[in-house]
C-alpha cells in the first residue's frame, strides 16, 4: 500500500469553496468500487513563515490520501490521474495554497499597515517518477483565483528507509516562484510604503531550496504516528524584502493517521 505524506497547513475557517467543491466531486465519484486506497489523519504543525513582528503559528493539519486507477484526493490537491503506472505517474488538478499574511497579526507597528496577502488556488501537472532508488516529484502550477497570478514550480526527490515499523524519509528539493508570485507575496507597492513608512519592493522570481524529514512508526498494521521537520531557505528575491526578518523558514509537526 503505497503511503503518501501530507504536511501542509491551513487555518479551517479560511478553507476556501472552490477547493471542498472540487474534492467533495472527487469523493462522489470514488465509490468502493473503483478500489480505494489511501489513508486519513490529523496532525498539528508549527511554522515560522518570517515575516517581521510574525510569532510561529501553529495549526491542525488534516492528512488526507485517497487513490483509485482514475482520481486522487491528496490533501488539499484533488484531480485525475493522466497516466497511472507502476514507475510513473501524471496528474492534473487544482490546489490550495495556503499562503498567506494577516497585516493585524502582526507586532511590528509598520507591518500593520500593509495590505492583506491571501491564500489562493492553484491549477497544477505533476509528474512523479517511481524507482527502487526514490520518488522524483516535479509539480507545475500557477494561480486561478486571481490572487497573485503567479506561477510555481517545486522539484523533489525522497526515499523512505524502512528498520522494521520505524521509517525515515529524507526529502530534498527546491521551489521556484515568479515575479508576479513574489511580488504579491513579498512586495511593497508604494502606495503601502507612503502608508507604512516600509521602503517600496519589487520582487523578481527566485529559487528556494528546501530539506524535510519525517519519521513514521506503525503502531498497528493500520495505525501509523509521525513526526517530521523541516527548512526552506528563501530566494535572494524574498530574503531582500523588507517584509522579512528571516532567511529560513523551519516547520514541525506530528500526528497521526489510519491506512486503509
Amino acid at each position: 500500500m503505497s503511503i503518501h505524506f501530507l504536511f501542509i497547513s491551513f487555518k479551517i475557517i479560511k478553507m476556501k469553496k472552490e477547493f471542498v467543491a472540487l474534492a467533495a466531486t472527487v469523493a462522489a465519484f470514488a465509490t468502493p468500487a473503483m478500489a480505494l486506497e489511501g489513508s486519513v489523519g490529523v496532525g498539528v504543525h508549527a511554522f515560522d513563515f518570517g515575516y517581521r513582528g510574525m510569532d510561529i503559528e501553529t495549526y491542525p493539519v488534516p492528512a488526507v490520501s485517497v487513490e483509485t486507477d482514475h482520481l486522487y484526493w491528496i490533501g488539499f490537491s484533488a484531480g485525475a490521474y493522466l497516466l497511472k503506472t507502476d514507475n510513473h505517474r501524471v496528474r492534473l488538478g487544482v490546489s490550495y495554497m495556503p499562503t498567506e499574511f494577516d497585516a493585524g497579526d502582526s507586532d511590528n507597528r509598520q507591518m500593520k499597515m500593509l495590505d492583506d496577502r491571501d491564500a489562493s488556488v492553484f491549477a497544477n501537472i505533476a509528474y512523479a517518477w517511481h524507482t527502487d532508488f526514490g520518488i522524483l516529484n516535479v509539480d507545475f502550477g500557477g494561480d486561478i483565483s486571481g490572487k497573485s497570478d503567479g506561477l510555481k514550480a517545486d522539484v523533489s526527490y525522497l526515499k523512505r528507509f524502512g528498520f522494521g515499523r520505524l521509517g525515515i524519509t529524507p526529502q530534498v528539493g527546491f521551489v521556484w516562484t515568479n515575479d508576479k508570485f513574489n511580488d504579491y507575496y513579498y512586495g511593497v507597492s508604494k502606495k503601502e510604503s507612503a502608508k507604512s513608512g516600509i521602503a517600496a519592493y519589487n520582487a523578481d522570481g527566485g529559487v528556494s531550496p528546501y530539506a524535510r524529514v519525517v519519521a513514521d512508526y506503525f503502531v498497528t498494521t493500520n495505525i501509523m504516528v509521525y513526526a517530521e521537520a523541516s527548512a526552506r531557505s528563501y530566494s535572494k528575491e524574498i530574503k531582500d524584502s523588507p517584509m522579512m526578518e528571516d532567511d529560513i523558514m523551519y516547520g514541525f509537526g506530528c500526528g497521526v493517521s489510519y491506512l486503509f
